[in-house]
Parts: C-alpha cells; sequence; structure tokens
C-alpha cells in the first residue's frame, strides 16, 4: 500500500509492505510472514549543495530468524537517512548519509552508512572521459559474543550493488572503487573499474547482495577481502534497442584464501534490452 503526497517542493511517499515468497507452482506465491517493510521517503529539489536535490527518509524492518555472523534472532530495525546528489554542469555527485536502530534478540542495533559517488565530465575532451569515484563505508559487528548488534542492514539493495558480478554485498565493507567512462560515439559508451574492498570490522564476516552470510570472520583476521576490475561496453543500436557486454575478474585477497575456497573468479555477460 502506498500513499503519495506533495507539499511545496517535497515529494513524499509513504508505504506499506510484505515481501512474497518465490515458490515453484503458478499463482501459488503466499506472503512471506516473516518479513515486513514500511516507510516514508522525500524526496525535495533543494539542497545546501549547489543545483541539487536533498532526499530524507524512514525506513522500518522487521525479519523473524535473521542470521548475522553473530547468530540468528528476530530483528526489528529503523533506518533515518538523507541522499544529497545533483549535477552542476560538469561535476555530479551523490552522498548518503544513514543511521540504524532497534532491537536483534534481546540486543540492540546500532548501525550506520556513509556513501559518496561522484565525478567529473570533460566535456570538450576526446571521448567525453568521466572520471568517477565511489566510496562506501558500511558498519560490521564488533563483537559477535556480545547481545549488541552493529553490522548495517541495507533493506534490499540492487543485486548488481558492487558491479555485475554481485559477489559481496553492502555489509561490513569498506569499498573504494575508481572507474572511467568513455564516449566513443554518441551511442557506445565503454566503462573501466576497479574495485577493492576491506572488512570494516575484524570481528564479523562478508555477506551477499541479499544480507545472506558468505564467510564468518572468526577464523581470520584480515582485512583486505579483495579486488574486482571490470570493462563494460554499453551501445544504444537506436532508440528501442541496446546492446550491453561485460567483463569481469575478482582476485580473490586474504580473507577470502583464509576462510574457504579462494580462487579467483571471471565472469562474461552480455543481454540486449527492447524497450517499446
Amino acid at each position: 500500500m502506498r500513499l503519495i503526497a506533495r507539499a511545496g517542493p517535497w515529494r513524499i511517499d509513504g508505504f506499506v509492505s510484505r515481501p512474497v515468497e518465490t515458490d515453484p507452482g503458478v499463482f501459488d506465491d503466499n506472503p512471506d510472514d516473516t518479513r515486513a517493510f514500511w516507510g516514508v521517503y522525500a524526496v525535495a529539489l533543494l539542497s545546501p549543495l549547489p543545483t541539487g536535490n536533498t532526499d530524507l527518509y524512514y525506513l522500518g524492518f522487521e525479519h523473524k530468524g535473521a542470521r548475522f555472523d553473530q547468530g540468528t534472532a528476530d530483528e526489528r530495525r529503523h533506518t533515518v537517512g538523507t541522499r544529497l546528489w545533483g549535477r552542476p554542469e560538469a561535476v555530479d555527485y551523490n552522498f548518503e548519509f544513514i543511521y540504524q536502530w532497534g532491537s536483534f534478540g534481546s540486543g540492540a542495533i546500532q548501525a550506520w552508512a556513509v556513501s559518496s559517488d561522484s565525478g567529473y565530465t570533460f566535456q570538450s575532451a576526446l571521448l567525453r572521459p568521466r572520471l568517477g569515484l565511489r566510496a562506501e563505508l558500511n558498519s560490521g559487528d564488533r563483537d559477535p559474543q556480545a547481545r549488541n548488534l552493529q553490522t548495517f542492514n541495507a533493506l534490499f539493495p540492487r543485486g548488481n550493488y558492487f558491479g555485475e558480478l554481485a559477489l559481496i554485498g553492502p555489509a561490513n565493507i569498506v569499498d573504494l572503487h575508481p572507474s572511467l567512462d568513455l564516449k566513443v560515439t554518441d551511442r557506445l559508451t565503454v566503462t573501466f573499474d576497479w574495485d577493492f574492498f576491506w572488512r570494516q570490522s575484524l570481528h564479523d564476516g562478508i555477506y551477499g547482495p541479499p544480507e545472506n552470510l558468505l564467510r564468518s570472520g572468526r577464523t581470520s583476521r584480515a582485512r583486505y577481502v579483495g579486488d574486482q576490475v571490470a570493462v563494460q561496453g554499453e551501445w544504444r543500436i537506436g532508440r528501442h534497442l541496446t546492446l550491453v557486454g561485460v567483463y569481469t575478474h575478482f582476485f580473490a585477497g586474504p580473507f577470502v584464501r583464509e576462510t574457504g575456497p579462494g580462487r579467483d573468479i571471471d565472469y562474461v555477460s552480455a543481454w540486449a534490452t527492447y524497450k517499446f
């Protein structure tokens, strides 16, 4: 259920939702009674930064039997955040600040995240290059033996949060991600990027995009998780059809090698999108 309101420069969305199971049959997907999601999201065409916009939001989340490196318990989490974003001429920026509190079993939740995604486009240069830098700090649990939980929960992030390979999610992660976009033609863009990952807390593991625990942090003191280099080409053939191809190589770092199979990964994909 969703309610949309407008007040001056603000657009305000309020919603209450419950995820649905993906069952194998046809027309048999039932509500997921273990999770609920609600919140209020406001967007305004104003900002303390030049030519920008401001988002303000509150999100509530319940998950029965949530699993983190600390253990499994019922999670009730409240999130408040703000996002400042805009594109004054050749510069583009996107900054986000998030704080979370609530309960995990009999303990309290106190988590946070800070992220930025900024770039500069050389409009008059050959190939119109855009130099970009993305950075993320997502908190991790400080003590798996304590009742309180500090692991950040991104609440349904997109699967390709850190690239199409989609290995790692935004929890207990410090991420540094430089990139270069080149406009080979008006219709063809090539992007090169290199992503570096560290654990924010040495007492917590690493998680996948859906917040599933991938590797526990209890058997390794290594901070460096690994890095991945990627190249992507996007060709807009016409008004309706776009072709995309991606190659990514993930270099396993000390933490990955010390906590289980630690091989590098190669990933190749291509797809076509047709818009009516």
